[in-house]
């Protein structure tokens, strides 16, 4: 551990994927009905500050596309900076972990709070259950990394004319958790949670890829992100 107690502001993400066969997006961000919904311990611990042009709706518009163009939506796990704004996304097939599912229903009482059930248990929401890893187009694939929560999964994305790119969830938070090794601090497995930090370095050592980290202060900054060729946005 490091720098314990210490406040920090972090971002939150979506990532759009845009594939022939399908238009993907990974994570769904915070609701914008953060203050009616959250518990007032999570309102009061993590506060949320969002913009009206950052709502996920606005920055699909922004790049071309509305929330009823996707076709799938993966979610790396259902705590609630991550399943925010599901109920966008009514044409969607929802990707979660199967355990992770489960247990979003009947959580620990230590972890209660990060599940939010009006996000996820959503009339009409279409899921598609998987164990482990799993292929949801050509190159683009499921990787298990539990630890974080009990069904955490990362998304790995073999881009077209370049390098991997991995998604990484709540798997690795923070570039000080990557370089460290350290762990992250919210977890309910220690042990699994440093062999999905380890899989997914030795994946991106072995192809020499790009890992994008969930909670990354990096990120608060544009001029921090450059634009490869592809027009694919990632960090380098």
């Amino acid at each position: 551990m490091k720098d314990c107690g210490t406040i920090i502001k972090v971002p939150y993400h979506a990532y759009l994927i845009e594939d022939p066969e399908c238009t993907i997006i990974v994570d769904t961000g915070v609701s914008l009905r953060w203050r009616e919904l959250h518990s007032r311990t999570m309102r009061e611990s993590f506060p949320v500050h969002i913009q009206e042009h950052e709502h996920l709706d606005k920055m699909l518009e922004s790049v071309g596309f509305s929330t009823t163009d996707v076709d799938y939506v993966i979610n790396t796990h259902l705590h609630y900076d991550h399943c925010g704004n599901n109920g966008m996304f009514p044409r969607a097939q929802f990707v979660v972990n199967e355990t992770e599912l489960a247990h979003a229903f009947v959580p620990g009482w230590w972890e209660a709070d990060s599940y939010v059930r009006a996000l996820f248990d959503i009339p009409g929401l279409k899921y598609e259950l998987v164990r482990g890893s799993a292929e949801i187009a050509q190159g683009i694939r499921i990787v298990s990394t539990p630890g974080h929560s009990e069904g955490h999964q990362s998304v790995a994305v073999q881009l077209e004319k370049t390098r991997l790119l991995v998604i990484a969830g709540d798997a690795i938070f923070l570039r000080e958790n990557l370089e460290g090794p350290i762990l992250p601090g919210l977890y309910v497995d220690a042990r699994k949670y440093a062999q999905s930090m380890v899989r997914l370095k030795r994946l991106i050592e072995m192809h020499k890829g790009t890992m994008l980290l969930s909670h990354s202060r990096e990120y608060l900054s544009w001029d921090n992100w450059k634009r490869m060729e592809e027009g694919v946005v990632v960090f380098t």
